[in-house]
């Protein structure tokens, strides 16, 4: 079944994916303005982040090991019976039924992105809210507004032709620098001005991470878009 990535240099490329899918970064400040005690920021993305990651990784290592890489971007394409899933089976064999714990692993998705997609699309509420007064005055036009917003992006989603080749393009040359690039150099700027901050190896490191995902995950973001492009018209 094979457990290693057929190219490793796809790594990078998903690293940068999950990292702009859910990196908070770029809303902390409006997050941290509106907290009612700004001081537990730093505790709520810690046990935040662990929840996450926890739930990421144990559902993706069951994935990984249960089909290697026959495994589907969307695991629950795989979970299916004997002999498998259309399209991951030979033609001449049906597809199994759907197991119960794929149900199951639905609803804790969709659970998931009806939290998720709100944090991510914050700041643009806010931007809309600070522009418009009958958003702040009208709950009922507040949430219509918000429901709108979403569907929107989620139909970008569905309808855009290679979106998640597109968006590994995406994510890997502007959130890179976004999350990690512009970080790293405020850090040192501050430094050398005087401020009370230690920087020395996490940031080292963050640096040198920054520079792979950058280098390695372009390139295979570019090369997975040209193929999935050349599969498309072919």
């Amino acid at each position: 079944r094979g457990l290693w990535p057929v190219r490793t240099s796809e790594v990078p490329a998903l690293f940068a994916v999950m990292l702009y899918a859910y990196s908070p970064a770029d809303i902390l400040p409006v997050m941290k303005s509106d907290m009612r005690d700004p001081s537990q920021l730093s505790s709520a993305l810690w046990y935040s982040h662990f929840g996450v990651g926890f739930i990421y990784v144990s559902l993706s290592a069951a994935g990984y090991f249960g089909w290697g890489r026959r495994v589907e971007g969307n695991v629950l394409e795989s979970m299916c019976d004997h002999p498998g899933c259309p399209g991951t089976i030979p033609v001449n064999l049906q597809p199994g039924a759907k197991w119960s714990v794929g149900y199951i692993l639905s609803f804790a998705v969709i659970s998931n992105l009806m939290v998720t997609i709100p944090v991510v699309m914050y700041c643009v509420f806010r931007v809309l809210e600070s522009q418009y007064s009958q958003l702040q005055k009208s709950l009922v036009t507040n949430s219509i507004m918000r429901l709108t917003a979403i569907l929107g992006a989620v139909s970008v989603a569905v309808f855009v032709p290679f979106f998640v080749q597109v968006l590994a393009v995406l994510s890997t040359a502007l959130l890179i620098s976004q999350q990690i690039f512009i970080p790293v150099a405020l850090t040192y700027t501050l430094k050398r001005k005087g401020a009370s901050i230690r920087c020395a190896v996490p940031e080292v490191c963050l640096l040198l991470l920054g520079v792979c995902v950058f280098v390695v995950g372009m390139a295979g973001a570019l090369r997975n878009l040209r193929e999935a492009i050349e599969k498309g018209s072919g």
